[in-house]
Parts: C-alpha cells; structure tokens; sequence
C-alpha cells in the first residue's frame, strides 16, 4: 500500500532530498493526488477559457518565426502556454536522431535508483552544469509542481559529455 504523505515533511523526504520524485509516487501507485501538490483555486487554468483551444490544438510552426509571421508565432506560444500550459511546436529542425537520443537519455536518467538522481539534487550536484529537480523551490511553493526534471547548462559537447552522469 502505498504512503499517504500526509506529513509535510515525510513527502519533501521522500520526492526531494531521496530523489524518489514525482515518479517515485506513482511507481508506489498512489491513488490521490497528495494536498501539497493541488493548486490553489486562483492559480489554476479556468477551463472554460482552455475549452476552446482544447478542442482542436494544432501544432505551431516554427519555420514561421524567422519571417512575416513572427508575431503571429509568437502569440500563439504565449497564449498556449497560458491557456493551456502546454505547446507542440513542429518544423523546429532538429534533426530526428538528436530527439530519440534524447529521449533515451532522459529515459535512463530517470530510470535510475532513487539515490543516484538524488546525488544531482541542488546544492549537492557533483557537478556545477546538472541539476535535478522537482518543482522550482519546494520549501518555498504553495503549491508543489508535478514533474520531476533534470536541467543542464549547455556551452559544448565536450563540456556536456564531461558533466553528463555516465550512466546516461
């Protein structure tokens, strides 16, 4: 059975100084959403201002933002992520091959024992470029964000390869 994580503290352990994750609750199967990540009822997306756009989202072109279309482009990612919270963008050119290796390095990343990704955890990161996370400053939030993600500071590939856990 798993955990209710009604103690405040026991949940922090457990998705950010273990490294357990948001991942980490579900793979316990949780069955509710704990409290502390629920948004207050004036920090949520109001539903009948998303319904609209909910019905058909369609892909924003990316080739367009170089152009006559910039500001069209760009208002079409503002009100997304504003509406919605969320965007596909198409015709972004990168390469097929780079978003499956990608993948495949998040896939791994995450996969890991909770204690390996908890040893990227800010402030305790053996390295300066890579960090994981989950929500922007848990100790401080109202309301805790569900993801789990990890970030890098990209200046090469060399300097990337050097800092990205082995493992993956």
């Amino acid at each position: 059975m798993a955990p209710s994580f009604t103690d405040e503290n026991s949940l922090f352990n457990f998705v950010v100084r273990d490294g357990n994750g948001v991942k980490g609750m579900v793979d316990l199967g949780l069955s509710k959403v704990p409290e502390q990540y629920i948004q207050p009822p004036h920090e949520r997306i109001v539903k009948l201002n998303a319904s609209s756009s909910l019905n058909e989202p369609t892909p924003i072109d990316l080739s367009k933002l170089d152009g006559v279309d910039h500001e069209q482009v760009a208002n079409e990612i503002v009100n997304a992520a504003e509406v919605l919270g969320f965007f596909q963008v198409v015709n972004h050119g990168l390469p097929q091959e780079l978003l499956e290796s990608l993948k495949d390095a998040a896939n791994k990343f995450f996969g890991q024992a909770p204690g390996k990704k908890a040893a990227y955890r800010k402030g305790v990161s053996p390295s300066p470029y890579v960090k994981y996370r989950t929500s922007f400053v848990p100790e401080k939030e109202k309301a805790l964000e569900w993801k789990d993600y990890v970030s890098m500071v990209y200046s090469s590939d060399a300097d990337a390869l050097s800092h990205w856990p082995n493992e993956c």
